[in-house]
């Protein structure tokens, strides 16, 4: 995040990586999720109660609009993307998973099929 500029461009994702110690502040445009893929870091959002520490394979949801500061405990890599590319991934594989499931499905109708027609269970 550039704490210069005070927003993220956020068409696909961003990759962060940050060094211990380093602090980045920024706003986000619109509805994100965070997800911490190594390291650990200290995340706060405006208007939030509670800070966060985040873990590796933790996520949170970024609020549009709100400032958020995250500092690395130590050598941590990070990626924001927005809910939406977020949904569009989960409803691809969603599809994909579906599609191979009526293939097996499809499959093993038609090898039921053709046992009975070998074994004589229909046209005789």
């Amino acid at each position: 995040m550039n704490p210069a500029s005070g927003n993220l461009p956020l068409q696909l994702s961003i990759q962060l990586s940050m060094q211990r110690r380093q602090v980045r502040a920024g706003r986000v445009p619109q509805v994100c999720v965070m997800r911490l893929q190594h390291g650990r870091v200290w995340v706060t959002q405006e208007g939030r109660t509670e800070d966060y520490w985040l873990e590796p394979g933790a996520s949170m949801v970024l609020l549009p609009g709100a400032l958020v500061v995250i500092e690395a405990d130590h050598l941590s890599a990070l990626r924001i993307e927005p809910v939406a590319l977020q949904t569009a991934r989960a409803w691809l594989r969603l599809c994909g998973a579906g599609l191979r499931g009526l293939g097996a499905a499809l499959c093993g109708s038609v090898r039921r099929d053709a046992s009975a027609l070998l074994s004589g269970g229909e046209g005789r």
